[in-house]
């Protein structure tokens, strides 16, 4: 299992390799839309041409399935407590996104937003400003384009989880 930590207080992402070691931090912001739990990644599409609403590309968050988690547990890699699952000592629920009407949301660069603001910003820039996204988590698009490139081999052989840690900000704030 690889095991991706978004902090939502710190602002900052997270990657631990199977073995529990650090692989990449970076920064990252969150939407509302994603409540604290544990979520699973689904896979990437990179964009041919970077785009402003998502950079260089997207990586799919969805709920964390029955079968992923079974899968988890079996290697002991995740306990059922009480209703919720512990992975690597941290408790929460187990996705949440329905209750949203979402099947899934995405890590994504960019920043539409960014062009609009006096004096304009390159929402297509190495380290743009971190905006919202729109229910997902936005990075650096240098950030996304490696996390992309660590991951891509990763998502057929391996669970790649993604815990969401804190609570949103209400919207608007």
């Amino acid at each position: 299992m690889i095991h991706v930590v978004f902090e939502r207080r710190a602002a900052r992402m997270a990657v631990f390799g199977p073995e529990g070691r650090l692989w990449h931090t970076l920064a990252a912001t969150g939407d509302t839309l994603i409540p604290p739990g544990h979520y699973r990644l689904l896979g990437h599409s990179e964009h041919e041409a970077p785009t402003p609403d998502d950079g260089p590309g997207m990586i799919y968050v969805g709920d964390l399935d029955e079968a992923a988690l079974r899968t988890l547990v079996d290697a002991g890699r995740a306990r059922m407590r009480a209703g919720n699952v512990e992975i690597v000592r941290l408790l929460g629920a187990v996705g949440g996104l329905a209750r949203y009407r979402r099947s899934g949301v995405a890590i994504r660069g960019g920043g539409p937003s960014l062009a609009r603001l006096i004096p304009p910003e390159d929402p297509l820039a190495p380290y743009q400003r971190l905006t919202r996204g729109d229910g997902g988590v936005r990075v650096h698009n240098a950030d996304l384009a490696r996390l992309m490139l660590i991951l891509g081999p990763v998502f057929a052989t391996d669970t790649v989880v993604l815990t969401v840690l804190g609570e949103p900000a209400p919207r608007g704030v």
